[in-house]
């Protein structure tokens, strides 16, 4: 767990807790059983209406949340930018391995994503569904696994509340936007159920991958 205080040696600082690990495979395996059971009759369920736009609506509120629609790029930069303001600014300095985490997963997982998303090439369901082909993974031009959105979403949630634990107060708005995406690209079939439950397992992943490399800041204050 992070929390800020004052700077303890590399060898002292505390590895990241094994229920990140825990999670994330938790989420592995959610993710494998909806792709074999979930996935296809939740999809042709929703189909069968049309989607309301609350839906995509609000989502566009939502980005903005996270500066997506001015540019793709803005929230990275800005993540690097505090980080590296961290690291020169003195009285910030301990925040510098929260930051480093946060940013480091957010980038990490927005790379990983593109790269697993044309490796699966897995069509979305409404794709899938119109061209009624047997299975949805290995297509080309299949993009849906895992959800951009929910990543982008969950790689500032779930760092953000690892590494600053004293702020509980914040998981319930943190975690609701991210579940709220989640459901919207679910309710409008742009996304398998498997597909957002994938980017949680990877995001989760990422936090305790990193935190070996940025090893916590702690305090007993």
């Amino acid at each position: 767990m992070y929390a800020v205080g004052v700077e303890l040696p590399w060898s002292e600082r505390k590895p990241p807790t094994f229920t990140l690990l825990a999670i994330a495979g938790g989420f592995a395996v959610a993710t494998m059983l909806s792709i074999l059971v979930i996935d296809v009759p939740v999809a042709r369920a929703i189909s069968a209406d049309e989607p309301s736009p609350f839906w995509d609506n609000t989502l566009d509120v939502l980005e903005w949340l996270i500066l997506l629609p001015p540019h793709k790029l803005v929230l990275p930069v800005t993540l690097v930018v505090a980080l590296l303001t961290s690291m020169v600014v003195n009285r910030w300095r301990a925040l510098a391995p929260a930051l480093m985490t946060i940013a480091m997963v957010h980038l990490a997982t927005r790379f990983v994503t593109n790269w697993i998303k044309d490796g699966t090439g897995r069509l979305r369901p409404y794709e899938w569904i119109k061209k009624g082909v047997d299975g949805s993974f290995g297509h080309d031009g299949g993009i849906a696994f895992p959800s951009g959105h929910v990543v982008l979403f969950a790689s500032l949630a779930i760092p953000i509340l690892y590494v600053f634990p004293r702020t509980r107060i914040a998981a319930i708005p943190l975690l609701a936007i991210t579940a709220f995406v989640a459901l919207a690209r679910i309710a409008v079939n742009a996304h398998w159920i498997s597909d957002t439950l994938g980017s949680i397992a990877l995001i989760t992943f990422a936090t305790w991958a990193v935190s070996w490399a940025t090893r916590p800041v702690t305090s007993h204050a």
